[in-house]
């Protein structure tokens, strides 16, 4: 009989599993807050970076992490009232491991990497998860940063904190993984792009990106994070025949589910779970090899500022020689307990105004008339409105934006022919958009989507008349 022999790092962890922790190893659960956060009525706020995050004030791993939006005393806080759109965790002072610069919010000012991003969650609430183990390291001494976004479906004001529990382990026996961050639009505080649609039935939009690994290894957990339209996130390999290491698909809430029945509308819903894996074993790859992520979507139909985020764990192993020896047999794939869809609905995002009583609600159009405008046009941003609400271009015509205020705010499709979104602009820069198909145009500023928005309307061509 042949005895097999495990790699080092995977001998060592076997052991951990039949071993008594170390005198004065503890693992302990704990829940933190940051907060309270006050979002104002129908505000969608952003964060950079929060800095003094609390956090666990020892020497250890982390295990597992999980994070909600709460009340002072713990009670979950409906959608209804507040979501929690997206947050990543970060630690300050340590380089990230994919990216050397961030670009801020405002999609110019750039900064140093010096934030390693370990945990994030979105809509969906992916948990972080290690196999045993493994952990994630920390120090007491350490400084947490936090980027999130919170949307407020509510006329008043309102305030919540964002709380996580955390598993964390003492015992210095555990083997450190490195958090690897893959995005197909990365070292961006706002990640995303836009699926213009157009394409037949079934069809799929992709966007890939790679990293490459420093040194030979393996990957021990992941998990992804997509938006309204995602259909999968795969990471690859591409010298070993592009075999799949992992694939994170969604799981869409039913017709029944809050995500679809909470108003105001302020974007298309995202899924309700994404799959994770983990494996003591691990995947290996090698210092040199690309390892790819493939972000897809739908493409008949238009996704604005979408997200393709998968994040990995990796262990170092110098044992690791080739990239494309066999998959591990251990791997453990997390998937939602709730009823759901696998496919994402078809799903029309309104536009949102506000009624006599300051009440969001779905309008057709903002007030004012519609001017006809020429090709090449510039449109005003100040702050809180579009100077022309209402515009009538030809086909094949060329819009201007031009964000005059000092305030941050874009210009994104809700609905309409073909998708299309700036960036968060000020200062006088510009974004153009060119509408060659026909149809009517629904945009707003995702920033500020119940006080600015507007309609472009493209009319059919008028056919050539056929000489008699």
């Amino acid at each position: 009989m042949t005895r097999r022999i495990l790699p080092p790092v995977i001998a060592v962890a076997a052991a951990l599993l039949v071993l008594a922790a170390p005198a004065g190893a503890e693992v302990t659960e704990k829940t933190f807050r940051y907060g309270p956060i006050t979002v104002d009525g129908y505000e969608v706020k952003q964060s950079d970076f929060s800095l003094d995050v609390p956090k666990p004030d020892v020497d250890g791993f982390i295990t597992s992490m999980d994070v909600d939006v709460t009340d002072a005393d713990g009670t979950p806080v409906p959608i209804s009232r507040l979501m929690l759109h997206h947050i990543v965790f970060s630690t300050l002072g340590r380089k990230d491991n994919t990216c050397d610069k961030y670009t801020l919010l405002d999609s110019k000012t750039k900064v140093p990497a010096v934030a390693e991003r370990f945990n994030a969650a979105g809509e969906e609430r992916m948990r972080l998860r290690l196999p045993p183990g493994y952990g994630y390291p920390v120090k007491a001494s350490d400084r947490w940063l936090m980027t999130w976004m919170l949307m407020n479906h509510r006329k008043q004001s309102d305030a919540a904190y964002i709380s996580y529990r955390v598993t964390y382990d003492t015992s210095p026996s555990l083997i450190a993984a490195k958090p690897i961050w893959m995005d197909v639009r990365n070292c961006r505080a706002d990640p995303v792009y836009s699926v213009p649609g157009g394409g037949r039935p079934g069809s799929t939009h992709s966007v890939t990106s790679t990293w490459t690994p420093p040194e030979n290894g393996r990957i021990i957990a992941g998990g992804g994070h997509v938006h309204g339209g995602g259909k999968s996130l795969v990471v690859s390999q591409p010298g070993c025949n592009n075999r799949t290491i992992a694939a994170s698909r969604p799981t869409w809430g039913l017709r029944s589910h809050p995500f679809y029945s909470v108003r105001p509308i302020l974007h298309e819903p995202g899924p309700i779970n994404m799959t994770g894996f983990t494996s003591r074993q691990g995947f290996p790859v090698t210092a040199g090899r690309p390892v790819k992520l493939t972000s897809n979507y739908d493409a008949q139909l238009p996704h604005t500022r979408v997200m393709g985020i998968y994040q990995m764990f990796f262990v170092p192993d110098a044992s690791v020689t080739n990239a494309c020896a066999p998959f591990p047999t251990d791997v453990r794939t997390y998937r939602s307990s709730q009823r759901g869809r696998s496919l994402a609905p078809r799903f029309t995002v309104p536009l949102t105004g506000l009624n006599r009583n300051g009440q969001a609600v779905a309008i057709a159009r903002p007030p004012g008339a519609t001017v006809n405008l020429a090709s090449g046009s510039t449109i005003d941003v100040a702050s809180h409105f579009f100077s022309r609400p209402n515009v009538r271009v030809r086909s094949g015509s060329t819009l201007r934006w031009r964000f005059g205020s000092q305030s941050l705010h874009n210009v994104t499709l809700a609905s309409g022919p073909r998708g299309f979104a700036s960036n968060h602009l000020n200062g006088g820069r510009t974004y153009a958009a060119r509408f060659s198909v026909p149809g009517t145009y629904k945009l707003f500023c995702a920033l500020h989507p119940v006080s600015m928005t507007e309609t472009v309307t493209v009319p059919m061509p008028a056919r050539r008349r056929r000489p008699a």
